[in-house]
Parts: structure tokens; sequence; C-alpha cells
């Protein structure tokens, strides 16, 4: 399988947004056009989705139907809820490897630090992962994990 594993784009601040909840804030103009570049690169390197699995809040979902648009992936986007932030990286990696069995080109976008963690604990060292940023992993069943590129905005 091929993770890309995409941390939402710049997103306004609360007073910004007129928001209250960390989770109602959107993104910035700035951040949909670096998601949209980043989706042309991932799919310029010959990468592609079969589902985008997205954290529930507003800019991470935003940051999926973005990459999503330019993507297509077969099986649309879907909310994950582990992608929230609340557990772990390698807790995360469990919940995504249940979920995605079967499938062989995956994007997850969610937060900092979780896919930071994540990525750690996949590949055993960290990778600057910037708002909007993209890591691609090649993860084998007879293998150990390998980066294959990472790209910020």
């Amino acid at each position: 399988m091929n993770l890309y594993i995409l941390r939402h784009g710049l997103a306004l601040n609360l007073s910004e947004a007129n928001v209250s909840s960390d989770s109602d804030r959107p993104l910035a103009p700035m951040g949909r056009n670096d998601i949209r570049a980043m989706a042309r690169y991932l799919h310029k390197q010959g990468g592609g989705a079969d589902i985008i699995l997205s954290s529930p809040m507003k800019r991470a979902w935003q940051t999926a139907e973005e990459a999503a648009r330019i993507l297509q992936p077969k099986s649309g986007v879907a909310v994950f809820d582990p992608l929230s932030n609340y557990i772990a990286g390698s807790a995360l990696y469990r919940a995504i490897q249940e979920k995605a069995s079967q499938i062989s080109d995956l994007v997850v976008v969610g937060h900092q630090p979780q896919l930071g963690e994540m990525v750690e604990h996949l590949l055993g060292n960290s990778v600057e992962i910037r708002p909007g940023g993209l890591v691609a992993i090649e993860i084998s069943d007879t293998a150990k994990p390998k980066l294959l590129w990472n790209k910020n905005p």
C-alpha cells in the first residue's frame, strides 16, 4: 500500500473565522491553493487515492475535499474519527491498518502532532510536515515502511 499523509492546509484562526471552536476553523484561501498544489504534485509523482480518510474537523475535511477534486478517489472521501488528533500516532496507524487492509493507495488527512508521531512510528525518524505538507510512504508486508518522498508548500 502507498500511504499518503496530508496535513490539513493553512487555516484561519478563531477570530479571522469568527468561530468559537477550534474544530470549526476553515481553510484559508492560501491553504486551499497549497492543497491543490500538493494534490497535483501527488498525481504528477504517479500517486493517487482509492479513498481519502479525513479528520472530521472542518479544516481537514475541506483539505480532503480540495484534494479529492484533483485525485478523484474511487471510493470518495470519508470521515475517519481516529484522525481527530486524540490518539497516539502508533494507535492511529493500527486503526488505519484495520480500515484499509484492501486499499492500494490511501490518503489520510489530519493534524499535528498525530501525523508526525505516526510517521516517526513507521520510519523510526521524524519528517517535517507543515500545514499542507504531504508525506509518501510505501507499506509492505515483507519489508519495513519506506519513505518515498515528502513535500511541504
